[in-house]
């Protein structure tokens, strides 16, 4: 399914542990409501680890219901910088998650 018609799910400002319950609550809804979501992630200003766990369980439990998550994000943003991070991009965008096909870095913010 192309991204243009897939169902925007905008995220934004520090997303944490503290906020991890409500992201949840909205990653069901949205996938329960439509079959593509694509998480707009230029509005992030932080991430930890845990978020991106509960992102990664998204994408795998879309995927397995034949529904898909997909994720772009630019190199230089937070996002972007927290992926690399956590070892699911290269510095230079090079996926290294093969699982994660549906996820994106770009030199540009997304």
């Amino acid at each position: 399914m192309s991204r243009s018609s897939a169902h925007p799910l905008h995220l934004s400002g520090d997303l944490s542990l503290r906020n991890i319950s409500e992201l949840q609550t909205r990653l069901k809804q949205a996938l329960a409501e439509h079959r593509a979501i694509d998480i707009d992630t230029a509005g992030v200003e932080s991430i930890d680890v845990g978020t991106l766990q509960l992102l990664v369980s998204a994408t795998r439990s879309a995927a397995a219901d034949d529904r898909s998550l997909s994720l772009a994000a630019g190199v230089a943003t937070p996002m972007g910088r927290a992926l690399v991070r956590a070892g699911f991009f290269g510095g230079d965008g090079r996926p290294l998650v093969p699982t994660l096909s549906s996820w994106t870095l770009t030199r540009e913010a997304a």
